[in-house]
């Protein structure tokens, strides 16, 4: 077994279709299919259950797929080492973010990272949490900004910042007059919208309003600010991230201490070894986010998982 053919069982893991996955390793589709058979053919297991539309890896391929991306990493590490890369932040790096962060964080500081890092290139694509897990397992990212705990064993976490929730109404919702609300007052009051099952955002935002077990929501979005114009026209509240409303006309009500708070972290599989990248970045994004949000140890950190 050669590395190369190992970057092509990779690469036809990832995409699930020769051609494309040929296009990826800059190979024609006819050598990547010889080489996976001829791999297959030597270790005597067959990696790909061709019959399945789109291809899929058999119950030993998996295995075969996964050992081989953890040695494929072990040698780019390894080739790290030897060019002393460690220091060059040069290249391009695909960077996952959440989408409940992306709009209002990657305007503070990605401009001012180009400027600064001109040889690096950042590539940002938004992910939902879950998806940008596998993202980083699998090596289809270099790293992710997203909310922790993940508590993940394969995952190394960052601490960026902790940014505050903060309650949004409609002018006639009872909580409309408050300078501050507690936990309990959320609890109980009624009319809560919430973004869409699958972010991580609306379950930080339940384990913060549900009462007894219960879940109080009308009705369900897939962005926060599409939440936000549904709660200005209708009558009712939700949460959002406090960052959210910092650049427009709209006041958030903010919690009673100790605030309820989202924790934003770097995040990266245990076997990234670019650490000038996981420390500008953060030296950047620091320098930009609220100082607040850093200093602040008055918090509770609400988890989603």
């Amino acid at each position: 077994m050669t590395i190369q053919q190992m970057e092509y069982i990779v690469a036809l893991d990832t995409y699930r279709h020769f051609v494309k996955a040929a296009e990826h390793c800059f190979v024609t589709q006819p050598t990547l299919t010889m080489q996976v058979k001829k791999l297959e053919d030597e270790i005597g297991i067959s990696i790909f259950d061709r019959k399945k539309t789109p291809l899929e890896p058999t119950e030993l391929g998996e295995t075969i797929v996964l050992k081989a991306r953890s040695i494929l990493r072990e040698v780019h590490q390894l080739k790290e080492l030897v060019n002393d890369e460690k220091d060059n932040l040069s290249g391009t790096f695909k960077i996952g973010i959440i989408p409940t962060v992306a709009p209002y964080l990657i305007p503070l500081f990605a401009m001012n990272f180009a400027k600064k890092y001109p040889a690096t290139k950042l590539v940002f694509n938004e992910l939902k949490s879950e998806d940008m897990v596998d993202a980083l397992n699998s090596d289809q990212i270099d790293l992710g900004i997203l909310v922790t705990p993940l508590e993940e064993q394969n995952l190394r976490e960052v601490s960026l910042y902790h940014e505050p929730f903060t309650v949004f109404t409609s002018k006639d919702h009872p909580l409309a007059k408050q300078n501050s609300v507690s936990e309990k007052q959320i609890a109980n009051a009624e009319g809560l919208w919430l973004l869409s099952e699958g972010n991580c955002f609306r379950n930080q935002v339940l384990n913060i309003c549900r009462e007894n077990g219960e879940q109080p929501f009308t009705y369900e979005s897939g962005s926060i600010e599409t939440i936000v114009n549904l709660v200005q026209r209708n009558r009712g509240f939700t949460l959002v991230p406090e960052m959210s409303l910092a650049n427009s006309d709209l006041k958030g009500i903010p919690f009673k201490d100790p605030k309820p708070v989202r924790e934003v972290s770097i995040v990266v599989h245990n076997g990234f070894a670019k650490e000038i990248l996981i420390e500008k970045l953060r030296e950047e994004i620091l320098n930009t986010v609220p100082a607040h949000y850093v200093k602040n140890e008055h918090y509770i950190r609400v988890k989603w998982r």
